[in-house]
């Protein structure tokens, strides 16, 4: 199939596509070294006046000028255009109107309380909760301005921000197929939070370990597909959950690809885009026996970082070009590891983060 695939960040989908055999169009805001061994043809995606007023109209004319240009079979929205809409295509994600009702997290945490599902007190204001409380954008992904604020004074409230009970636990998620009436899990993942050595700070997302190592006494495998199913979603779908003294708690439904796709494939040996064009065919997967254990962390610029020298590994992914210059806390590459336990994957992600912070360093001082 002929696929065009855009988004602000698409080398995991896309380099899952193509693995199957697909013929990858790739249209993203990176253009990474590893994207273009999966990719027929890779254009850079132009963001300006994507958040401006309007902006939604800008993100559906870019999407309508690549489609003319490359004349795919379906287009596949990636991280940050879920919300588009594209005419006179089949695309292969969840309907956008969907997508943009449960990618509010005060939509979300209403839905888990009418269904039954344990959830996260949330309000448009801090005025009815007890401090400290946990203070993040209604909408928005990948732990991005979540911060806590212990009293009113450290509020810095604004519009588009809601406020929720502080809840403490293990930070874990399910990758789930759905069909829009069944779903499968496909693995319970780790998930890292804020790992001083990525280069992380706050609650920022930095990666993931599958399997989830214990697993935990909740059935979250099973809770994740209950909420995929009853919510009619499709294709690939994360459920976030914190695992507390008191059991599982959702976080966030996620009804896109997740950052977990390379540790899941390589985990469980799935294809997951493959297993989340099937969907579309309401074809679902069998739970999927794991095969060892694999990892993938985000490195995060410390300061500001020109890259001079290729950072292309075996176990590096999202490798940006030399010449390319990383501001502060933006993400520098990923890095991937297996081994037969968590232990033994973390230990490897520690020592190659070394190396890419080393080599980093030693780039930008020349």
């Amino acid at each position: 199939m002929k696929l065009l695939i855009i988004g602000i960040n698409i080398r995991h989908i896309a380099c899952s596509a193509s693995r199957t055999g697909h013929e990858v169009y790739a249209v993203d805001g990176y253009c990474d070294l590893d994207l273009e061994s999966c990719a027929e043809d890779m254009a850079l995606l132009s963001r300006d006046g994507m958040d401006d007023p309007g902006g939604a109209d800008r993100i559906d004319e870019l999407i309508s000028e690549h489609v003319e240009r490359v004349r795919p079979d379906a287009v596949v929205l990636g991280p940050g255009l879920e919300e588009a809409r594209v005419k006179g295509l089949p695309v292969l994600n969840n309907p956008a109107e969907k997508t943009a009702r449960i990618s509010d997290k005060l939509y979300q945490a209403r839905w888990l309380e009418k269904n039954g599902f344990p959830f996260i007190r949330t309000e448009t204001s801090a005025e009815d909760l007890n401090f400290p409380v946990m203070v993040k954008p209604r909408k928005g992904a990948g732990g991005v301005g979540c911060r806590i604020a212990e009293d009113s004074s450290r509020l810095e409230w604004e519009e588009g921000l809601i406020a929720q009970e502080v809840v403490s636990g293990r930070a874990v998620s399910v990758s789930v197929i759905g069909d829009g009436k069944d779903a499968r899990a496909l693995a319970a993942n780790d998930q890292l939070i804020g790992e001083s050595w990525t280069g992380a700070k706050g609650f920022r997302y930095c990666g993931n370990i599958t399997p989830l190592e214990p697993l935990p006494k909740s059935d979250i495998a099973n809770m994740a597909e209950r909420i995929v199913a009853r919510l009619g979603l499709l294709g690939s779908n994360g459920i976030d959950f914190l695992l507390t003294e008191e059991g599982a708690v959702v976080v966030e439904v996620n009804c896109r690809f997740q950052g977990s796709l390379d540790t899941v494939e390589c985990a469980t040996g799935v294809n997951v885009f493959e297993a989340h064009l099937n969907s579309f065919r309401g074809l679902l997967p069998s739970r999927p026996a794991i095969k060892c254990s694999a990892g993938r962390a985000i490195i995060y610029a410390p300061r500001s970082t020109e890259i001079k020298e290729s950072l292309l590994f075996p176990w590096t992914a999202d490798v940006p070009r030399p010449g390319s210059r990383i501001e502060r806390d933006d993400p520098i590459l990923s890095i991937l590891a297996k081994g037969s336990n968590r232990g033994e994957v973390l230990a490897r992600l520690k020592d190659r983060a070394t190396l890419i912070r080393e080599l980093t360093t030693c780039s930008s001082r020349r």
